[in-house]
């Protein structure tokens, strides 16, 4: 069954193994959503986002890749709900997709891989803010290495797409304080100085996204030929991360995060739900869980 499975979405999506590429395991880093600035309003000053829920930073770089920006970081990973630029490239509806590979010379395998070009993203100018958070963020993550589709493999604006693994020069600053070895490239030790335990969010555990067809299949493409377990529905995909699960939908009737799920430290008291902005709403339990539905009515 899961070989005539697999069968399925190579021809669906065109995908060609490549036997003598090394697999490399893959975790999700961090999702970057683009929403509308009423949401991102409501998000950025209610006390649940601002107290509760997680350790939070907000930056307002002079030069980066966005200007506006609220991250909430979990255990494993973080997310990055992002404010639409007027001017600039991100727009409501917009993804940003950032895998990772927490084994050494991960990178270094998946950049022999034609269809994907290695960079290295440059620390953003003085943030604007002084929150020191946001600094160390600055400060720490400057130099994170990452490889993207180019060419005409290239995902397009709607559904940025990267893979990252965190530099030696970030570890030997970490062994400092932390005593952990080299060979520690988990994203716990690189979020650590980040995450909170005290609040509610642990990490990040799912994500319905709509994005362009083509996008889906480019992606699944890369993690297919990564030993990824991906099932085919329709022209979208169900993509099976450690401890995550990401789905991706056509965007027919509209483009952008529809679900997160996340996992949370403890259950919240009375599973309250709130809403933000005029369609999203969070909703906490049964258990220690939260799922933040974007097309509620």
């Amino acid at each position: 069954m899961k070989r005539r499975a697999g069968a399925a979405m190579i021809a669906m999506f065109g995908v060609v193994p490549v036997a003598a590429q090394q697999k490399v395991p893959l975790v999700l880093n961090h999702l970057a959503i683009v929403i509308d600035s009423a949401t991102y309003h409501d998000v950025r000053h209610s006390p649940l986002f601002r107290g509760e829920f997680a350790a939070m930073d907000t930056s307002y770089f002079t030069s980066a890749e966005f200007t506006g920006t609220t991250r909430l970081f979990g255990k494993y990973n973080y997310l990055a709900i992002v404010k639409p630029e007027e001017y600039g490239a991100w727009q409501v509806g917009d993804i940003g997709i950032a895998l990772s590979t927490e084994v050494a010379g991960g990178l270094d395998v998946l950049a022999r891989d034609p269809t994907l070009v290695r960079m290295r993203r440059l620390a953003p100018e003085t943030p604007v803010s002084p929150d020191r958070v946001e600094q160390e963020f600055a400060l720490l993550f400057g130099g994170v290495q990452t490889v993207r589709l180019a060419g005409k493999d290239a995902t397009s604006e709607h559904a940025r797409f990267e893979i990252t693994q965190y530099p030696d020069g970030l570890i030997k600053l970490l062994a400092a304080t932390d005593s952990l070895p080299p060979s520690n490239r988990s994203n716990a030790r690189f979020l650590a100085h980040f995450y909170d335990p005290r609040k509610l969010l642990s990490y990040v555990s799912g994500a319905t996204l709509a994005i362009p067809v083509d996008d889906i299949a480019k992606i699944v493409a890369v993690v297919t030929r990564d030993g990824v377990t991906v099932f085919a529905e329709g022209e979208g995909a169900i993509i099976k991360l450690d401890g995550f699960t990401l789905h991706l939908i056509p965007s027919f009737v509209g483009a952008g995060v529809r679900q997160l799920q996340f996992a949370l430290t403890r259950t919240a008291v009375g599973n309250p739900i709130y809403r933000f902005g005029p369609k999203s709403q969070l909703r906490f339990g049964p258990g220690p869980i939260a799922v933040w539905d974007f097309t509620s009515q």
